[in-house]
């Protein structure tokens, strides 16, 4: 390529490095990049993002009147030759800045938005003193060392790193911190004079590494920056140093993949760069791949992005396999132990991960030490009541207090994450502190906590919004019960539950406890018995265990035909629904029948509708449309019309379904709409209304429509992966839709919408699929 033409950007870019006497590996490190990224933006293979020019331009000394242009070509907004020929020396600037940034062993992974924002903020007149904070492991130092790469241009009189790990007195590290910048010891002569005079209003970047062990030296750093305007200080700490005028920057995890990612789609992501980059150390040809993509992402998600587990987990492979490792990950007990690196020359508190979290939990009181361990029994988030509850006991005033002041601790060490109204511990750190307990304490915050959410169920009985943010520790409350035979406690929590299992697709892990309850030894009255059986055989049919639903829906009627006959409409409704989605639609009839009879007995007791409704299932199954459209009509004079309704979910998407079979979509588009806001409330009936969705779309011939009627098969079946499959008939329609989107829907494209909209939740797929049909 002739470079003395009107270059392009890469070959501007590769003429302006060359003049700075900058290899492509040091120029992707002072900007967060690899060599290999800076190649192709050479190569004009790629452009840099909006972040990465920021950097670029930093890193290569672009002036700051041409900036704006600078970044303007960079992405393509004009092209190269509209830059001043000044951005083009022919030989290097003056780059001398003094520092002694360690130079690290090990590649940088892409964090380009974090060196972009904590390059920013240092970059603003008004922050003089920035905190990077963070759990131990979350990479402060490896970011605090590139930031400080990057600003060597700003900061020509020195860039200066200091490293407190090993010190504990602030005087010493007062004096290691003049030692390093050059500032003499005088007697009699304060401090902050001695710093004025040596630095005066020079422009110097202190990096002081591990402050979190010497916090108190915090004042005497606001003294220094008060008596020297030039100087700046990028700190890093698990806990903030809390002087006035101080910034932090909270330092996030590495991204991680999202569920569903490609593995030639997963590279794109921090966590698995960092992951391959280590592994490869000792395994050069490590690569995701097909076979490795799920373990590698279990791992990751497992680690929860934070850098120092993934290395220690990739130095782990030294002696297991990927598949090993995840294994143990998902399985293993004191796993936090076993992730642990062999390198030598490493510090104690990096070698595992242990190790790097007891270098926090040693620097805080012993009633903070006693309130984290006590808070490894909370899986997920917690509440400040839920916390006062495990932690003291009580939830009064003076138990919230207590609480409220241990998490302010916790949390400014880094060792609880604060969320809105809520807290939650790293699983790392979750799995150190559930290690730190003895026996007799481990009992006592179990006993606590099961204790806390059966009550805090019984008041939330009925709010699902309320129970989803709390449902991992029901889970755990409910199998202490179990585990410790508490019959009566687990039945209470089990019957409460069974409704949010059932609409929110948790139906297999609902029918394991409600089976494991029912074996318990204790006695239940007629209706509980009852009830809870009922549930089971709902649960057991959903996950397409008739055996089970069967015989809890034979043991359920038994009971009721000796001592609650009232109560057999609505167990045959349930019979007759157990046939209709296993396809026996004879005996589903029959079964339909006598609960209707039953119903319009005692409709205080059971809605004739109901199984007037599942009577039009059956015959629009059998193929009678007219008497299906009948019994459907009949059906929707009887239910309820007030309020979201499961029935009435059914009613409007069967007779969608009707409509479309007699060519009528306005009918059809109509109850679509009046289904919607009744399917909301239960994610199998999400999926069941998708399919009608991509029916009614299908009608219409145009390559849009079969391109959304593609997404909601697509997010049916991604929504199905934890349930199970939708009634027979249902199940034809899915076949036959499919193959005709499919028909009109070239291969790449059809594969692209489906991996995508496959990975939808249920209210990202509603929200497309509503704007789809009132268009």
């Amino acid at each position: 390529m002739d470079e003395t033409a009107t270059p392009s950007f890469g070959a501007w870019v590769r003429r302006r490095r060359r003049a700075l006497d900058l290899t492509q590996a040091e120029l992707g490190r002072r900007t967060g990049a690899s060599a290999a990224t800076i190649r192709k933006i050479e190569a004009d293979e790629r452009r840099p993002s909006r972040e990465l020019a920021e950097l670029l331009a930093t890193a290569l000394a672009v002036p700051d009147d041409e900036r704006a242009a600078f970044l303007r070509a960079a992405r393509r907004a004009v092209a190269v030759e509209h830059l001043s020929p000044a951005t083009l020396p022919l030989s290097p600037p003056s780059v001398g800045t003094p520092h002694n940034l360690p130079a690290p062993l090990t590649s940088f992974v892409n964090r380009t938005h974090d060196v972009a924002a904590v390059t920013t903020l240092l970059r603003r007149s008004d922050v003089r003193l920035l905190t990077l904070v963070g759990p131990p492991g979350i990479g402060k130092t490896r970011l605090s060392v590139q930031a400080a790469e990057v600003l060597l241009p700003d900061f020509p009189d020195g860039v200066w790193f200091i490293d407190l790990a090993s010190i504990t007195d602030p005087a010493l590290a007062l004096a290691t911190i003049a030692r390093q910048v050059g500032v003499l010891p005088l007697a009699d002569v304060p401090l902050s004079q001695r710093f004025r005079t040596a630095l005066g209003a020079k422009r110097v970047l202190l990096v002081l590494d591990n402050c979190e062990q010497v916090v108190d030296v915090a004042t005497d750093i606001g003294e220094l920056l008060r008596a020297c305007k030039g100087l700046k200080v990028l700190a890093t700490s698990r806990v903030p140093l809390h002087i006035y005028g101080e910034h932090e920057y909270v330092t996030p995890p590495l991204s991680l993949p999202p569920p569903g990612t490609l593995p030639d789609q997963m590279p794109a992501f921090e966590a698995v760069q960092l992951f391959v980059t280590r592994t490869r150390q000792h395994r050069p040809a490590f690569v995701v791949d097909t076979a490795n993509a799920g373990d590698v992402a279990d791992i990751l998600y497992r680690l929860q992005g934070i850098p120092l587990a993934i290395e220690l987990a990739a130095a782990t492979l030294r002696r297991m396999s990927v598949a090993e490792l995840a294994a143990a990950l998902r399985s293993q007990t004191g796993w936090v132990e076993m992730v642990q690196a062999s390198a030598r020359d490493l510090p104690p508190r990096q070698r595992t991960l242990s190790n790097a979290i007891a270098w926090s939990y040693d620097l805080i009181d012993p009633d903070s030490r006693a309130c984290l361990r006590h808070l490894a029994v909370f899986v997920g988030s917690f509440t400040l009541d839920a916390a006062a509850a495990v932690c003291t006991g009580a939830t009064d005033a003076s138990g919230r207090a207590l609480a409220q002041s241990w998490l302010a601790t916790l949390t400014d060490h880094s060792l609880v994450t604060p969320e809105p109204d809520r807290w939650r511990l790293l699983e790392m750190i979750r799995e150190f502190a559930w290690n730190q307990m003895t026996t007799v304490e481990r009992t006592q915050a179990q006993e606590r906590h099961a204790r806390y959410f059966r009550d805090l169920l019984a008041q939330s009985a009925g709010q699902p919004e309320a129970i989803e943010k709390d449902h991992d520790n029901y889970l755990a409350a409910l199998h202490r019960s179990i585990d410790q035979g508490e019959t009566a406690a687990a039945l209470q929590m089990c019957s409460a539950l069974a409704w949010f299992w059932e609409t929110h697709g948790y139906v297999r892990e609902g029918q394991a406890l409600i089976r494991r309850s029912l074996a318990l030894q204790g006695t239940l009255d007629a209706d509980q018995r009852i009830n809870l059986l009922f549930k089971a055989a709902n649960l057991s049919w959903q996950c397409y265990d008739f055996t089970s639903a069967d015989e809890f829906a034979r043991q359920a009627i038994e009971i009721a035909q000796a001592e609650q006959p009232a109560r057999l409409a609505a167990l045959f409704n349930l019979v007759g629904r157990i046939n209709i989605e296993r396809g026996e639609f004879s005996q589903a009839e029959t079964a339909l029948q006598r609960s209707k009879v039953l119903a319009h007995q005692r409709p205080d007791l059971l809605n004739p509708g109901f199984p007037t409704l599942q009577l039009g299932e059956v015959a629009w199954a059998c193929g009678d449309l007219v008497t299906a459209q009948a019994l459907f009509d009949e059906a929707a004079a009887l239910l309820p019309d007030a309020g979201p309704d499961l029935a009435r979910a059914i009613l409007h998407t069967d007779r969608a379904e009707i409509a479309l079979a007699h060519g009528d979509t306005t009918t059809a588009r109509r109850e679509l709409l009046l289904a919607l806001p009744h399917v909301r409330q239960h994610e199998r009936r999400i999926r069941f209304w998708l399919v009608t969705l991509a029916g009614w779309l299908l009608a219409d011939s145009t390559q849009d429509n079969a391109t959304l009627s593609a997404q909601c098969l697509a997010a049916e079946e991604g929504l199905g992966e934890r349930g199970v499959p939708l009634s027979p008939i249902y199940r034809t329609l899915i076949a036959q839709r499919r193959q005709r989107a499919r028909e009109r829907i070239d291969a790449a494209q059809w594969s692209a919408l489906w991996r995508t909209a496959r990975t939808w939740t249920p209210q990202q797929a509603l929200v497309c699929a509503e704007t789809w049909l009132k268009r």
